[in-house]
């Protein structure tokens, strides 16, 4: 009789580790479906940001492929609308690529403004001038070799700014996709401190990949050290912080 008790609770307790297994990977199933869910909305927003863009901007050419290193759609939209909007004079970004093609194409349309782009890699420079001479915009753009150089006390590598000739006035927006994290921790920090004196009062900065800790870090440094800059949070694909001087 202890025999068949004790043949029962075993077939009662495999009986239960079988169920719970199912229920775990029931369970973990649906995490990936929702996984799977959130990342078919991504994809749909970039799609609908890429369609706004190309309706707004109306390019001769392809743009470059979009994503991975290069800007996402919404960002590109979310440029392409400040331009289109506030028609800046002066533009500068810190990284060549193809929001320097969409921002000159918003000056082609504005009739007005022109993009200074700051680029480390001499390959990367040329490859962005031959995309604003395929879409006929090279008279919007300037793309300048700036290689990386110890600045500030610390001796954190940043862009050479020699080349840059500051238009009178100053820049009235500014754009920070670069130099690569790679480059330096908190790679982009600089940006800021280095280029404060160039930018207008009312001056707005937009600074990509703010989802990632070190740009969040980044962004606690400048709001401490630089209290007369806003910050305001975007989420988009990559995340995004617009600042606004004074």
């Amino acid at each position: 009789m202890d025999y068949v008790l004790l043949l029962l609770l075993l077939v009662v307790l495999v009986s239960q580790a079988l169920l719970f297994h199912k229920v775990r990977r029931i369970h973990l199933a649906s995490y990936r479906l929702l996984d799977a869910a959130d990342e078919s909305h991504g994809l749909y927003h970039q799609l609908q940001a890429y369609d706004s863009l190309m309706r707004l901007i109306q390019p001769v050419a392809p743009l470059p492929l979009l994503r991975g290193w290069a800007a996402s759609p919404d960002l590109l939209l979310l440029l392409a609308r400040h331009v289109k909007k506030y028609r800046p004079g002066a533009i500068l970004e810190c990284s060549s690529g193809s929001s320097t093609l969409v921002m000159a194409r918003c000056c082609q349309m504005n009739g007005s403004g022109h993009v200074y782009s700051l680029e480390h890699d001499a390959h990367f420079a040329e490859q962005t001038r031959e995309g604003l001479a395929e879409q006929g915009l090279e008279e919007w753009a300037s793309v300048i070799h700036a290689p990386l150089v110890s600045t500030g006390e610390s001796g954190q590598p940043w862009y050479d700014l020699s080349r840059l000739a500051v238009p009178e006035g100053g820049f009235e927006m500014l754009v920070i996709d670069g130099p690569p994290a790679t480059t330096a921790k908190h790679a982009r920090y600089p940006a800021l401190p280095q280029l404060d004196k160039m930018l207008k009062q009312g001056a707005r900065v937009f600074l990509d990949d703010a989802r990632r800790g070190e740009e969040k870090q980044i962004l606690k440094r400048w709001q401490q050290e630089l209290p007369h800059y806003s910050q305001e949070w975007l989420p988009l694909d990559k995340g995004a912080a617009v600042l606004t001087k004074g």
